[in-house]
C-alpha cells in the first residue's frame, strides 16, 4: 500500500502566504514577549505581546488540524 503525500505546489498561495506570516508573527511576538520580560516592561506589555503569540499559534495549530482533516 503506497501512501500519497501533497506536494508543496499543490496548496494555494494564500495558504503559504498566511501559514509564513503567522509563523512571522509568532517569532515576533515572541522576541517582543522576551524583550519585555528581561526589560522589566510593565505588565500589560507582557500581558498583549503574551497574547498575541498564543492567538497566532493557535490559529497555526488549528489551520493544521483541519488541513489534516481534509486530507484523510
Amino acid at each position: 500500500m503506497t501512501t500519497t503525500h501533497p506536494k508543496a505546489s499543490d496548496r494555494p498561495a494564500t495558504n503559504s502566504a498566511t501559514h509564513t506570516a503567522l509563523w512571522a508573527l509568532v517569532a515576533v511576538s515572541g522576541v517582543a514577549n522576551l524583550v519585555s520580560s528581561v526589560a522589566q516592561a510593565p505588565l500589560v506589555v507582557n500581558l498583549v505581546t503574551g497574547l498575541v503569540t498564543l492567538a497566532a499559534l493557535t490559529a497555526l495549530g488549528t489551520r493544521h488540524l483541519r488541513a489534516r482533516r481534509t486530507r484523510v
